[in-house]
């Protein structure tokens, strides 16, 4: 009984451990913010019970509610944090699994801005030979044309035209006439004329020769509005001979296209056609709509791929709405027609570039000629913005090096005139020290070259108690009455001199001892 307990007891910690192992999982990889509170107690309470032997009644309420919070956490969507951000595998061009390891080629800038042209830009260049700064992304090759059409998806949804989409992920696109039947099963026809109907569907057409993404159905419905409504599709004879149709078959104009919950495309038809409107209420009266139906005669830019093990044309984009018109059976709506290079094709929506050039070679001259003219306008606005820079350059080279002399002769000009004005001050100084004419000369000397007046005071009075000194020094005392002391004094004065100054000759000496 004993040995059952303790085997219960392991058994119940081991399942708590696995539950507590995949809630950090789960947690780890999903974005749990909206319940993180709940989410921490019952982490804290898993860590409580492991670290020890856990009471069983704690231990079956713990895995409960384990079981609740991984019920809700696999709800939440998985997110993937890049420099900082959560994102969501929407936000990579290629998310194939439920490991953010492997998702790649973020296409939103931010969580808030989402998809924009810059970060797409890294996307596509990301997919070049020579990859986003050096570095090119690793994706399987059965993957790479998936990846490439959910970037263009993105480019075409910020309304960027296809010849500004970087070439590194464009493919070869067909042209196709997109020619779908749609059973007015669904359509609610009023006493007014009215007549609500579904124009097409998100994702394969009957045949699965064609799949429509609804993100692109999202983006393009709006070609619909305003499409004029024919009674019976056009053949083939038709096409060719009057492509414009017949104003005695226009029945109704399609109004009010929109995007449907579910991600189909609606529209409302305005019967102008009383035999048409009478046709409809009568088909409606007897419960007969399903036998008549609705075949969009559009053109699109469709690509090979394969959709859930079907090998499809994917319609990437939508770029005229000819017309939608009423028929009675599928007829030409169940067929894909792809005009590939080298078919013979007249339809101008669909003629490629080597028919054109067979067909109408004039046209083609025109076009290039046009093209040439605009690349010889572009060459020369290049050559005269590169000449203009040069001259502002050149320009600017002239005024750097003009500033420079002029701020040179400002700062000698400067230097100048504080050397003027400090030897103003130095000789006036001088001049009205009391100092021997020599000790003058010699101070004048001294400060010639001086651009400040610092110093001059000093050495006037260090003169001045030199001389001093050296005339006391020069005296004779205690001789008498009978003695010239100032003779004596003189001479002293005059050998002092000689000392100080070898190079002066008698004149000099005098002058300096007797001061005139």
């Amino acid at each position: 009984m004993g040995d059952a307990i303790v085997y219960s007891e392991v058994n119940l910690k081991t399942k708590l451990q696995a539950k507590y192992a995949e809630l950090i999982q789960e947690a780890g990889k999903r974005n749990a913010s909206a319940d993180a509170g709940r989410l921490k107690q019952i982490m804290a309470l898993c860590q409580e019970l492991l670290s020890s032997e856990p009471d069983e009644m704690r231990a079956t309420e713990a895995i409960k509610e384990c079981d609740y919070c991984l019920s809700w956490l696999k709800e939440q969507a998985i997110t993937k944090t890049d420099g900082g951000e959560s994102y969501p595998a929407e936000a990579y061009a290629y998310a194939p699994s439920d490991n953010v390891s492997d998702w790649k080629l973020r296409l939103w800038e931010s969580p808030t801005l989402k998809a924009t042209k810059k970060q797409l830009g890294m996307a596509a260049a990301a997919l070049s030979p020579g990859g986003f700064r050096g570095q090119k992304v690793q994706i399987p090759e059965s993957d790479i044309s998936t990846v490439k059409r959910t970037i263009r998806a993105k480019y075409r949804a910020l309304e960027i035209a296809d010849e500004d989409i970087p070439r590194w992920v464009m493919e070869a696109q067909l042209r196709e006439l997109v020619s779908d039947y749609m059973p007015l099963t669904e359509a609610t026809v009023d006493s007014k004329g009215k007549a609500n109907l579904v124009v097409i569907r998100p994702g394969f057409n009957s045949s699965k020769g064609r799949y429509y993404p609804q993100d692109m159905l999202a983006r393009d419905f709006k070609v619909f509005e305003g499409v004029k409504m024919y009674a019976d599709h056009p053949s083939e004879s038709d096409e060719k001979q009057r492509p414009e149709r017949s104003i005695r078959d226009w029945v109704a104009t399609l109004q009010n296209v929109h995007v449907g919950t579910d991600g189909a495309i609606l529209g409302e038809a305005t019967i102008v056609e009383p035999w048409m409107q009478a046709k409809l209420a009568t088909l409606r009266d007897k419960g007969m709509l399903s036998e008549m139906g609705i075949s969009i005669n559009a053109v699109g830019n469709a690509t090979k791929t394969e959709i859930q093990g079907v090998k499809t044309n994917l319609i990437e984009k939508i770029v005229r709405a000819r017309s939608v018109d009423f028929v009675t059976e599928a007829g030409a709506g169940g067929t894909v027609n792809v005009f590939e290079s080298g078919a013979e094709q007249t339809d101008i929506d669909l003629i490629d570039i080597t028919q054109l050039r067979e067909h109408r070679p004039d046209l083609i001259k025109l076009v290039e000629a046009d093209i040439e003219t605009k690349n010889k306008q572009e060459v020369k606005k290049h050559m005269e913005i590169t000449e203009e820079v040069k001259t502002l350059q050149e320009s600017n080279e002239t005024l750097l090096k003009e500033n420079a002399e002029l701020k040179a002769k400002i700062t000698e000009a400067d230097k100048a005139k504080a050397k003027a004005e400090a030897q103003a001050i130095i000789t006036e100084a001088i001049a009205k020290a009391t100092l021997p004419d020599a000790a003058k000369a010699k101070l004048t000397e001294q400060f010639k070259l001086a651009e400040k007046a610092d110093g001059i005071a000093e050495a006037i009075k260090a003169e001045g108690d030199y001389l001093a000194k050296i005339t006391e020094a020069g005296k004779v005392k205690n001789l008498g009455g009978g003695v010239d002391e100032t003779k004596t004094t003189k001479t002293a004065l005059r050998e002092s001199f000689r000392r100080m100054h070898p190079e002066w000759n008698d004149k000099q000496l005098d002058t300096a001892v007797t001061g005139r």
